[in-house]
């Protein structure tokens, strides 16, 4: 079922979301969001506004460039890229998340 009411926290809204059609996929990109507070301790995506946070949901891209992301594994860094993958057709899917 594809769902179309805009909800849930700024931070962790999926692009889709904003797009107003979406699924469980949406539920994957928010555990991408807190995979990457996580392992960095910030936001992949940061704005004064809530506006401004879905302006860069929908523009930005998360960055792995700053400190602690040099030091994180291949792995790690992966894993957190396929959660945050703006399409969610090649978005990691909750099971192969497992």
């Amino acid at each position: 079922e594809r769902l179309n009411d805009i909800v849930g926290s700024a931070y962790y809204v999926a692009p889709e979301v904003l797009h107003r059609s979406y699924s469980t996929e949406a539920d994957v990109w928010s555990i991408g969001v807190i995979a990457y507070i996580l392992l960095c301790g910030s936001r992949p995506f940061w704005a004064r506004t809530e506006s401004g946070i879905f302006r860069a949901v929908l523009k930005a891209d998360p960055s792995f460039d700053e400190p602690p992301w040099p030091s994180l594994s291949s792995e790690a860094k992966d894993f957190v890229r396929r959660l945050l993958n703006k399409d969610l057709r090649k978005r990691m899917s909750a099971a192969q998340a497992l």
